[in-house]
């Protein structure tokens, strides 16, 4: 299995701030941001383009397994680790449509609304509180994947999610026109997808900290089990 990066790109594009209250004004409301959330076959501000053929049944996985099921959060700016964690979750993705070649998207705010007694996520309040105050904000993919660093043409992506960040990057500003950030790959960490299509990044980690505390010891046997033991535990872990 090919080691992959984690990969973040943004482009800034204006969406719609929609207030939305059921049936009236005793109702909860929600607060929802749409617009263009990811791109395809064009070259982004990171230099990096994603083939249409190659993010189309990638995207089309993640809205039938993640958006359709209520699962698909987005957080707060991007962390450096590949998966979805609800406890950081600012928005919830409802929807994502297919439009030449793009997504448009829609997400709820997970923000409180303490008039009917709905408790909202502390990034969901602050991020609420960001677009309310005028806060320039855009929705940024992450995933994990190859960059050919000649082309900048990305292969063997999975999606994660999309984010809701500011300027998820060091030492980079937006351009004056408020688009395309970043360059943003963490070449820190290495993940892998095993046979269920899950990325695998802690296997590596419990691996390598099992054969840091490999008994000292000079009988070769005993370190051999050891060794085959943590090797085991590591294939069964990834092949699910």
């Amino acid at each position: 299995m090919a080691n992959l990066k984690l990969i973040t790109e943004t482009d800034f594009h204006e969406y719609e701030i929609i207030t939305e209250a059921v049936e009236g004004d005793d109702k909860p409301k929600t607060t929802k941001l749409k617009g263009v959330y990811i791109q395809s076959d064009v070259v982004n501000g990171n230099g990096r383009i994603y083939k249409y053929e190659m993010l189309k049944p990638e995207v089309d996985n993640f809205i039938e397994t993640m958006v359709k099921t209520g699962r698909a959060l987005g957080q707060l700016e991007h962390p450096d680790y590949a998966e979805i964690n609800p406890a950081e979750a600012a928005v919830r993705i409802t929807s994502l449509v297919e439009d030449s070649k793009s997504w448009v998207g829609e997400s709820v705010i997970l923000a409180t609304d303490s008039a009917h007694g709905i408790k909202g996520t502390p990034k969901g309040d602050i991020a609420l509180s960001l677009v309310q105050y005028g806060t320039k904000l855009g929705f940024s993919t992450r995933g994990v994947g190859d960059v050919n660093e000649n082309t900048g043409e990305v292969t063997k992506y999975k999606l994660v999610t999309c984010d809701l960040v500011s300027n998820p990057s060091i030492g980079q500003f937006c351009d004056s026109n408020g688009n395309r950030c970043v360059n943003g790959i963490l070449e820190s960490k290495d993940f892998m997808i095993n046979t269920h299509g899950e990325i695998v990044e802690a296997s590596y980690a419990n691996l390598e900290n099992t054969i840091s505390n490999m008994p000292n010891t000079s009988i070769t046997e005993k370190k051999q089990k050891f060794l085959m033991d943590a090797v085991g535990e590591f294939l069964r872990t990834i092949s699910g």
